[in-house]
């Protein structure tokens, strides 16, 4: 016979359980305040297209396009589509062409619809078309061979994206970027000519004009970057492309202009003449390369700009040395130095800079919402620091109680009364019970007094009014923002255990600038949790009550 004891189920975890307590009284969900006025992903659109297939398929498309530069909106995609056929129908049909083609062949293998839904299989494939429309000779008598190569690419790129993509993701630990687009295209341009000279020729670069260096053309080859990331060089179209970027992503926007700025410098350093310059060839590279660390795949916080525009200058000269390398082959060099760069980079950051802490993958939005959750975690983690600095004095700070208006205290006061039913201006177990049974709820035992010993900080055996409303105010921040904080210690749990170690408790701080774990310290919470490793439940308490 099973003991009964034994078969009673763990109490709730402490912050479920300050969830129901406070069910009656949480105020209506408010929409957070971007720090940076833009359209964001808007993914409100996603869920309310749903139903409607067509247009669910036309906003998949336009974000895949938007995903060539890391902006996932429909809008953007709009504006850069226009951009692309504003400069050349050809090319902007046949890379709409290779979206649809990617993307439909995502459906086809029944891949997860939300990576569809929001264009991450679209992109090689819109690359894809772009490029072959741009490098093939292509005529009257030729192009509907084009159209289908076209089709078969794009198509393929997303089944690389399925194996080699998985693979990189799972062994590297970094993204697969444009790495199909590129092994497709550049195979293709280098075998297909010499198998089928009539049809697959490649077209021929016109001779560069030698100019002078002129601080006009050479400005505007900060703009003809971004374009160039489309392989676009007209001012206009790259502006719009610029444009583009900058109604979803401002940071995006202005994180890859430095690092279009660092890759024309690059070129400089190289004695690259300024006409090569004006082409825009010498940023594209170092403008994705830019965006990719300093806002996309790492939260743009300083150290992550500057890391992100040092790998854009490097990139630039990547880039450089591999034109040197493929231009006597008559091949382009694409985005190769941007995906080398990129991924050695999260290599090395992922080995020698751990407290560097990427975005989750599947988490990956825009750079202002990714430092608004670098914003929150920080906040977070540095109060802890200082809530355990002075636990560990045997001292008690009520932070956020002391910081709160007259207002919320009085929101405080008026739920605090209604629990304290002999009005001694402390909690007992009883009126505590008594409220939650009040409300209709069924709580055990167990749940009743790991509750009442978590609230009582101070171990007295009552809960004071101030001890009340720390730990209110600490769960409602918390829980406000559980999603967005749990998100970003994902990548910490570096061994998926879903359990946090001193080791991956310490980048977490140093990730936010905060000093490691002293060894006083280390004793202190293994006494108060009594474990060396917490699991997520027990790393939450330690948050909320210490």
């Amino acid at each position: 016979m099973v003991n009964d004891a034994s078969s009673k189920p763990e109490p709730l975890p402490l912050h479920e359980l300050m969830a129901r307590v406070l069910m009656a009284q949480e105020p209506s969900s408010q929409r957070k305040r971007d720090l940076i006025p833009a359209l964001g992903t808007m993914q409100s659109l996603n869920q309310a297209l749903i139903k409607r297939p067509t247009l669910d398929f036309v906003n998949a498309i336009l974000r895949g396009i938007g995903q060539v530069i890391f902006v996932n909106n429909p809008v953007s995609g709009l504006l850069i589509l226009l951009a692309l056929l504003f400069q050349s129908p050809w090319v902007g049909g046949m890379g709409l062409l290779g979206g649809i083609a990617s993307t439909l062949t995502a459906m086809w293998l029944k891949l997860d619809r939300e990576a569809i839904r929001n264009g991450i299989f679209g992109y090689n494939g819109i690359l894809v078309g772009a490029a072959l429309a741009t490098f093939g000779a292509i005529n009257a008598s030729n192009f509907l061979a084009w159209a289908i190569a076209i089709i078969v690419l794009s198509a393929l790129t997303t089944w690389l994206l399925k194996t080699l993509g998985l693979w990189i993701v799972t062994t590297l630990k970094c993204p697969a970027l444009t790495v199909p687009f590129n092994l497709v295209t550049i195979g293709f341009l280098a075998i297909a000519p010499l198998l089928f000279p009539a049809l697959f020729a490649r077209s021929v670069a016109s001779p560069a004009v030698t100019a002078p260096l002129d601080p006009v053309p050479l400005a505007e080859s900060l703009l003809t970057g971004f374009g160039q990331v489309f392989l676009v060089d007209d001012l206009i179209a790259a502006l719009l492309i610029f444009v583009a970027i900058a109604i979803c992503t401002p940071l995006g926007a202005l994180v890859g202009l430095l690092g279009s700025i660092l890759g024309v410098l690059a070129g400089f350093i190289m004695g690259v003449s300024p006409t090569a310059l004006y082409t825009g060839l010498w940023g594209y590279n170092a403008v994705l390369t830019a965006i990719a660390i300093g806002g996309i795949f790492y939260a743009p916080n300083l150290r992550s700009v500057l890391i992100g525009l040092a790998c854009a200058f490097i990139s630039g000269l990547v880039g450089g040395v591999l034109s040197l390398l493929f231009s006597p082959l008559g091949l382009p060099s694409l985005t190769l130095a941007f995906c080398l760069v990129t991924i050695v980079a999260f290599t090395i950051l992922r080995r020698s800079l751990p407290s560097q802490v990427p975005v989750d993958l599947s988490a990956i939005t825009s750079p202002e919402e990714h430092l608004q959750r670098f914003h929150l975690a920080k906040d977070i983690i540095s109060n802890f620091r200082r809530q355990l600095e002075i636990a560990m004095l045997g001292e008690q700070r009520r932070f956020l109680f002391e910081s709160a208006p007259a207002s919320v205290r009085g929101d405080l006061r008026y739920l605090f009364d209604a629990i304290d039913t002999n009005h001694s201006n402390t909690l007992s177990t009883q009126e505590l019970t008594h409220h939650l049974h009040q409300s209709g709820q069924v709580w055990s035992d167990e749940e009743l007094n790991y509750l009442f010993k978590s609230l009582d900080v101070d171990g007295s055996g009552e809960i004071d009014f101030e001890e009340f409303g720390e730990i209110i105010l600490r769960q409602r921040r918390f829980m406000s923002n559980f999603h967005e904080f749990i998100t970003y210690f994902l990548p910490i749990d570096a061994n998926g255990d879903k359990a946090i170690g001193v080791d991956e408790m310490n980048v977490a701080l140093n990730s936010v600038g905060e000093s490691s774990l002293t060894s006083n310290e280390i004793e202190f919470l293994r006494y108060r949790t009594g474990t060396h490793t917490m699991t997520w439940n027990q790393f939450i308490e330690v948050l909320l009550v210490t």
